[in-house]
């Protein structure tokens, strides 16, 4: 569901480095804590050219500059390469890590990022959530004694760290290391009831700006094509090597996939938005695979094939290509840029 605002804590003005930024960066901040389709992780895609037509001359560039400044302060981190975005310290400024259903929640949509140097963010997060804040009562289940709130947030705390391979990624690993305590003061920082106190964990060093991944995403890089221009499908089980599950993961969660931007662009593209509901349709693929825990080389490719299935099912049309325009559909066109969009992610 999408949500339907974003919290702000007043602190936030007494604040020397939010004080420090430019109006026109502190307005971006708000705008992107109050997305609809911001998760519980603190992620979203980065989508200049929508956020762009949110205000009234503003462009593409001047937000990308933006942009960059909030990341040079940390208050977000960049990867222009997975066209992602992580709000650093979302998940203690939401109040994230006080609930244990959240904190499920936060988990799942953390296993949407394909960045490692997001990854490593999200991870040195983790590290200044205060859990010794949190009730180590015993909750009770059906009667019972069941695991308290600190131990249910520090279980999920851990199955990220399992998903994501344990310590923050090295240059040579890819993406730049995120240092354990980020800068002082920004709004996640500070204490709920706007207080003049410390951050939840305290103050430290100003940290580097993160720079994009340079290694390959989980996503597979480009996908072949063959003599028409459709997708090749490596749809068949890789079973010369079974890939690493942390904890029981589905192999489609411990590689990473998310639907992208570019996906829904091919989906546009090709008439199969609009036969189907695309976000019902992808929940149905991730349910599939989640449940028979099978691989894929490819999952975009897979997940390709499950969307002109399903497109199949709803037309009865052949499976061999896009809808047809002489029939009456048309290709997708970019409105800001009135070109149709090239095969590819």
């Amino acid at each position: 569901m999408a949500r339907g605002h974003g919290r702000i804590l007043a602190s936030a003005w007494e604040d020397a480095d939010f004080i420090a930024l430019t109006q026109e960066q502190q307005r971006l901040y708000l705008f992107l804590i109050s997305q609809p389709n911001l998760n519980h992780a603190g992620l979203l895609p980065l989508t200049l050219r929508r956020w762009a037509g949110k205000a009234a001359g503003l462009t593409a560039a001047e937000l990308r500059a933006h942009l960059e400044a909030l990341a040079a302060a940390c208050f977000i981190v960049l990867d222009e390469d997975t066209e992602e975005l992580l709000i650093r310290s979302f998940v203690r400024n939401d109040g994230v890590w006080k609930q244990p259903k959240v904190m499920g929640a936060m988990t799942s949509g953390a296993l949407e990022i394909s960045s490692r140097a997001l990854r490593g963010a999200l991870l040195a997060e983790m590290d200044r959530i205060p859990l010794d804040e949190l009730s180590d009562e015993p909750t009770k289940y059906r009667g019972a004694d069941g695991p308290s709130i600190r131990e249910q947030v520090a279980e999920h705390i851990e199955t990220l760290r399992k998903a994501f391979g344990g310590p923050n990624p090295t240059p040579n690993q890819g993406g730049s290391p995120t240092p354990s305590a980020p800068p002082s003061g920004t709004p996640s920082d500070t204490p709920d009831e706007g207080g003049r106190e410390g951050s939840t964990r305290g103050r430290g060093r100003a940290c580097p700006r993160v720079s994009p991944a340079p290694a390959p995403s989980p996503t597979p890089a480009p996908e072949q094509r063959g003599v028409a221009g459709e997708p090749i499908d490596h749809t068949a089980p890789d079973d010369s090597a079974e890939p690493s599950r942390p904890d029981g993961l589905a192999p489609i969660d411990a590689d990473g996939f998310t639907l992208t931007d570019g996906m829904r662009r091919w989906a546009q593209r090709d008439g199969y938005a609009a036969l189907i509901d695309l976000d019902h349709s992808t929940q149905q693929f991730v349910s599939h695979y989640r449940s028979t825990g099978a691989h894929r080389k490819s999952w975009p490719d897979a997940w390709q094939k499950w969307i002109r299935d399903d497109a199949k099912k709803a037309s009865g049309r052949p499976t061999n290509g896009p809808p047809n325009p002489a029939a009456g559909w048309q290709p997708y066109r970019d409105p800001d840029d009135h070109s149709v969009y090239q095969n590819g992610f």
